[in-house]
């Protein structure tokens, strides 16, 4: 398959080639998250303590995965730099390197969970919930150790232009899971009733198959026969695994910085009680749902940005980032508009609790206003990953969530400098404001990055 490249044309042609590429990133994206909001909706079906243990317990995964998922995401634009030059041989040992670096990753991964359950009964939160949270945490352990291996396939299938093939196994993986988390929570056809617990095991056994499916497809697939992505084994080359952390660790640093932010809050208000946990759950999980669409563009805008800068051609490059940020804009405003016409109606899918929704639905105001902000910067985000300009990215993040929104954030919600504490809704004030500021830091970023790369060509 080709590289997929841009034509100087109209930015409504450019955004159909971009959403050919968008479209299946996307739909891979949504059944991960689906996984996710799968167990939130069927853990709160059972009980809201449930709901409330399912969620802190998903917050401790998130967030010790977060910094080695980046890292592997900069194995990305390599591998689609590669593949636009035609270095088939270079290519292999990327890829084969980067699994490599998946082994300590996965154990760095399944060590932060183990340190996650030891200490989550420090948590000002109901011994019932903290013990359903531990069990839930338990198998995800294994889940962690796989998850590294699952994105370095996902970005070089991406990366090659076989977007759907990784999107292919998500869905599988988003299949099985809803009938696998039922029958594990609540105990049907035969297998126990685990609770919330069940939740974890169902997504261990998930990510198993997804590696073992995703390995043989890149031994046996006629499309990657050329490229041998298995075969001809290839010694550890330490220049490939430093060119990967030098690209994936500012990466991660600025995922864990912006995730970090988000998950931190259900900890902080845990002793708030079960329903302030569980509406910020439901407002959080569909906003992730919705994020996950121009989370799929930002990585068509990263795989495109990266084909063009293999081939040269940085003016098209450039026509990337601004198609793909329009693009985004645009997505954003109808999700955000969206949201703010069925907030009600949404709240009321994932819990039968009145207080649960009311609060959800207050929420999710918020969410509306800060979606096309959050798109822009993550748009922006994958722009700088295809120019493997990803050092600046781990700084605006601090800067925008830590410097500044994190502190204001805590003030409104949890103390009375401000006046009367606001409790979680002081949060997403805070999130508001902080997305604004970084996606103002990000959008200057790639206009410069852009514009250095066209004159640099220019130049030479």
């Amino acid at each position: 398959m080709p590289p997929i490249t841009f034509t100087d044309s109209t930015f409504a042609t450019n955004s159909v080639r971009m959403l050919k590429l968008a479209l299946p990133i996307t739909v891979g994206q949504l059944a991960i998250v689906g996984m996710s909001v799968t167990d939130i909706i069927i853990a709160g079906r059972l009980s809201t303590n449930d709901l409330a243990a399912v969620t802190l317990g998903s917050t401790v995964f998130n967030l010790s995965i977060m910094l080695v998922l980046g890292i592997i995401l900069g194995n990305g634009p390599i591998i689609g730099q590669l593949f636009s030059a035609g270095k088939t041989d270079a290519l292999r040992g990327q890829f084969q390197n980067c699994l490599w670096l998946c082994l300590p990753l996965g154990l760095l991964c399944s060590i932060f969970i183990g340190t996650g359950i030891v200490l989550l009964p420090r948590l000002d939160s109901p011994a019932e919930i903290t013990g359903i949270a531990t069990s839930y945490l338990l198998p995800m352990i294994g889940s962690a150790f796989l998850l590294p291996y699952i994105m370095a396939f996902r970005t070089t299938f991406e990366s090659m232009g076989q977007a759907r093939t990784a999107m292919v196994f998500n869905v599988a993986g988003f299949m099985i899971n809803i009938p696998l988390d039922y029958a594990l929570v609540m105990g049907h056809w035969g297998l126990p009733a685990l609770g919330g617990a069940g939740c974890g095991w169902a997504t261990f056994f998930i990510s198993f198959l997804i590696v073992v499916g995703e390995t043989l497809y890149a031994r046996r697939a006629s499309t990657l026969q050329a490229y041998q992505l298995l075969g001809s084994r290839q010694v550890i080359d330490s220049q490939r695994l430093k060119e990967t952390l030098r690209i994936g660790l500012p990466i991660g640093g600025a995922i864990l910085a912006e995730g970090g932010f988000f998950l931190l809050i259900p900890l902080l208000v845990a002793h708030l009680g079960a329903v302030t946990v569980s509406g910020h759950s439901v407002a959080i999980s569909f906003d992730w749902m919705m994020f996950m669409v121009p989370m799929g563009i930002s990585q068509a805008i990263s795989i495109l940005v990266a084909h063009e800068m293999g081939l040269q051609r940085p003016r098209q490059a450039q026509q990337v980032c601004a198609t793909g940020l329009g693009l985004t804009s645009v997505i954003a405003l109808c999700q955000g508009s969206f949201v703010l016409l069925f907030r009600e109606q949404i709240a009321a899918l994932f819990s039968p609790d009145a207080a649960v929704q009311e609060l959800a639905a207050t929420l999710l105001v918020y969410a509306a206003i800060f979606r096309v902000f959050d798109a822009i910067n993550i748009g922006g985000n994958g722009a700088l990953r295809g120019y493997k300009d990803t050092h600046i990215t781990w700084a605006l993040a601090c800067i925008g969530y830590w410097l500044v929104g994190f502190p204001l954030a805590y003030s409104l919600a949890l103390s009375d400098f401000w006046g009367p504490a606001l409790g979680v809704e002081g949060f997403w004030i805070g999130i508001v404001i902080a997305l604004i500021l970084t996606a103002s830091l990000t959008s200057a970023r790639v206009y410069f990055t852009a514009r250095k790369a066209v004159l640099i060509s220019g130049s030479a």
